[in-house]
């Protein structure tokens, strides 16, 4: 039988490794920003960052995913969403792959750019869960086999299944 203090010990011991693996999870992510009323988040480089932005997808009502036309991951894309009115509601620039925004249910359109021309789409955004979209972009030319996110390389086996 385990003494009080033996089970205080195991207890402490665990609480830190917990503690330690929900540390490491957070530092992986970048903090999501708000800016006019819209909270979005923005990353995905490396494989421990892009499985934490896999992980979140489900708390986001649009998730975008952006690619070059040989299928590598993109970032530095230039993304402009507006409403039905054609109001601007988001206006930012990718820090990796992943872009996720939290939108209220409505139409919006979304117009990405990774340098060389822009790509629009309408989406409708529903009142529960949420819509995935996939920009194939052409992309600058960067000379690094066409790898515009240099960093991008070791997450691109993580794609979801299309």
């Amino acid at each position: 039988m385990q003494t009080p203090k033996q089970i205080v010990f195991r207890l402490s011991v665990i609480l830190a490794f917990g503690a330690a693996a929900i540390a490491a999870t957070a530092q992986s992510l970048p903090e999501a920003v708000s800016t006019n009323g819209v909270l979005y988040m923005t990353g995905g480089i490396g494989e421990d960052e892009a499985k934490a932005f896999l992980s979140l997808a489900p708390r986001y009502s649009l998730r975008m995913m952006f690619t070059s036309a040989n299928g590598s991951y993109l970032a530095d894309v230039d993304v402009r969403i507006r409403n039905a009115d054609g109001r601007a509601i988001l206006d930012t620039r990718t820090d990796g792959p992943f872009l996720y925004i939290m939108l209220p249910a409505g139409r919006y359109h979304i117009v990405a750019n990774a340098g060389r021309s822009d790509v629009g789409r309408w989406v409708e955004v529903p009142r529960r869960g949420g819509v995935d979209l996939r920009f194939s972009l052409e992309e600058r030319v960067t000379g690094d086999n066409g790898f515009n996110c240099g960093a991008c390389r070791a997450a691109t086996s993580l794609r979801p299944p299309v």
